[in-house]
Parts: C-alpha cells; sequence; structure tokens
C-alpha cells in the first residue's frame, strides 16, 4: 500500500553534509512526507516557485550566488503561501528582524537546530494556519534571542515578551510592566510619542533608537515598526539591550555590518572585550605594527578614531541595529 506524501519539504543548502544528514534523518522522522534537496538557491528558487506541492522550505541564510534571505524574498513574490524557514551559524539579529517582518519567515533557527525541532515546528504551524487570522510574531524565534524582545501595540500594551526582556525588566528601573499590561518606559524618551503615533501628514518611520539613561543605569531602546497584514493595524516591535550583559558580538555579525576583514573582525573582537592593542594582535596572531595598520583601516569602516569609541560602536550596534 502506497503512503500518501501530503506534506512536502524543501531543503536548500550549500553543505551537502547536512543535506546528507537531512536526507538520513527525513524519512525515519516523518515517513508520511515527501523531501526534496538542493544545493543550489537558484535551481531551488525555479522549482520551489513553481511546485506548489512544496508546503515549506528550510534555507541556510550564507550560500554562494544567492543568500538565503535573497532567496526568501524571491520565494515570497511567487509563493505566499510557502511556510519559509531560516538557518543560521551565528545569531544575526539584523538578518533575523528582517527575515521575520518583511519577507514573512517563519522561523529562524541557529545551528545546529535537530531535525525534529524543524519538522514539528513546521507540522504546527500547517495545523494552525486553517484557523489563524492574523499575523503574530512568533514567541519561539523570540527566545532565541540574548536580547529583550517586546512585541507591543500604539499605545505600548505588551502582546509577546520574550524571557530575556522579563529578566531586563526585573533588574531595570528604567522599564516595567505597567497597569493592565503596558509597558512602561521611565523616563519616557522624547520622541518616542511621536515615532508611535506621527502626525497624518507625516509618513512613519521604520525603526528609531533611544537611549535610557538615570543616575548609573543605563539600558539602550530600540522601536521597530510591524505592520499587521491581515487588519491594517500596526505593531512594534521593542529591542532591550542592557551594556552590562551584552557580548562582545560574533565575527561573521561584524563582517557584515562594517564590511571588516575575516582578520580585521578578529582584531576588533578581541578590541571589543577590552584588550589593549598587543594583546589583542597576540591572541589573534599578528604582529603588533600589522595590528596598528589593521585598526587604521577599522576605524575608517566604523566611522570612529579612537579605541574607546570603537568599543562603544561596536558593542552597540548589533543590537541597535543603527
Amino acid at each position: 500500500m502506497t503512503v500518501e506524501k501530503s506534506i512536502r519539504i524543501a531543503f536548500v543548502d550549500d553543505d551537502e553534509h547536512l543535506l546528507s544528514s537531512h536526507r538520513r534523518n527525513f524519512g525515519r522522522l516523518r515517513p508520511e512526507w515527501d523531501a526534496v534537496y538542493f544545493n543550489d538557491p537558484l535551481k531551488a528558487r525555479d522549482i520551489i516557485s513553481e511546485d506548489r506541492s512544496i508546503n515549506a522550505a528550510i534555507l541556510d541564510i550564507h550560500m554562494p550566488g544567492m543568500t538565503g534571505l535573497e532567496l526568501a524574498a524571491e520565494l515570497r513574490t511567487h509563493r505566499h503561501d510557502l511556510i519559509i524557514v531560516m538557518l543560521t551559524g551565528y545569531a544575526d539579529l539584523q538578518s533575523a528582524l528582517l527575515a521575520v517582518n518583511e519577507l514573512g519567515v517563519f522561523r529562524f533557527y541557529p545551528k545546529p537546530t535537530t531535525l525534529q525541532t524543524m519538522l514539528e515546528g513546521i507540522e504546527g504551524e500547517i495545523e494552525s494556519r486553517a484557523g489563524q487570522s492574523e499575523e503574530t510574531l512568533p514567541t519561539d524565534f523570540l527566545d532565541l534571542l540574548e536580547l529583550g524582545v517586546i512585541a507591543v501595540d500604539d499605545s505600548l500594551s505588551i502582546l509577546h515578551m520574550n524571557a530575556q526582556s522579563a529578566e531586563i525588566m526585573r533588574r531595570s528601573s528604567l522599564v516595567r510592566s505597567g497597569t493592565q499590561g503596558r509597558l512602561v518606559v521611565d523616563p519616557a524618551p522624547e520622541g518616542l510619542n511621536a515615532f508611535l503615533n506621527p502626525p497624518a501628514h507625516q509618513a512613519p518611520r521604520a525603526q528609531q533608537s533611544f537611549s535610557l539613561e538615570r543616575d548609573e543605569e543605563k539600558l539602550s531602546f530600540l522601536i521597530r515598526r510591524v505592520p499587521k497584514k491581515a487588519d491594517g493595524k500596526t505593531t512594534f516591535m521593542v529591542i532591550l539591550v542592557d551594556p552590562t550583559q551584552q557580548k562582545p558580538p560574533a565575527i561573521d555579525d561584524l563582517m557584515d555590518l562594517f564590511g571588516l576583514t575575516r582578520s580585521e573582525a578578529k582584531l576588533t573582537q578581541r578590541l571589543a572585550e577590552g584588550l589593549a592593542l598587543d594583546q589583542a594582535a597576540e591572541l589573534v596572531g599578528i604582529s603588533h605594527s600589522t595590528a596598528r595598520t589593521y585598526l587604521k583601516t577599522i576605524f575608517a569602516k566604523t566611522g570612529v578614531n579612537r579605541q574607546p569609541q570603537l568599543m562603544k560602536t561596536v558593542l552597540s550596534a548589533i543590537p541597535s541595529l543603527r
């Protein structure tokens, strides 16, 4: 008796070892499903765009020829129904926000994430889509981030909140959950209300950053506009960053954000940890003179001219998306 293949998944990754692993495990985990595998994102784009039997696509974010974000954008123009899952080898917040908010990506998983976890997420989404009337922010995605993430409406009523934001609010006196579940920011930053409710003649801004500060306490506060497609209402994603808890960003993040070479990014990462130039150079494995040459280029690319400024820029740029 032939089992009907009611759900079909596409895997797109240039890593042949990972694709082989998926081939070995997929049939065992979901014997009633079907799968197709692509190591070429361009070929995957052409086939998935036309093949309506493919319910979901799991894409690697970093691939030669076409990135996962580019592939997701093209697939979305042809397949509004496609469930898109994105994989990345490092915590890339900027790409995650773009993927979820603008490309309609369902989930953004870090590598390694088990195939079972991804398939369970897709299965749950397929089962819930029939009764789902509006677009919501995936809370599982929010908890993957090391930053505090809160979804609010235009009155700052809290819709979703991840565990990290709850911890920041527990420690901080600058933000809290007030009456009727509203996000309270104290002191309220100038311009926040104008961002939430812009004048009718003014085009709304996509995002805005604020610095919250009182006495010795500081928080970075980014708010990003997220329009809902179902009813036209607007929600907002708030990113809270406690600078005392922030770790230096990954090398790949530094390369993507500032256009650094890998060697420059390695040196920058060490400098962001507060090391002196000679100490950083030794750990990276370059001479002091080479490190000084790199530093000049790093300053030019990041727009600073002193090492303390570099540390502040590097530690704040990724979470604030400035």
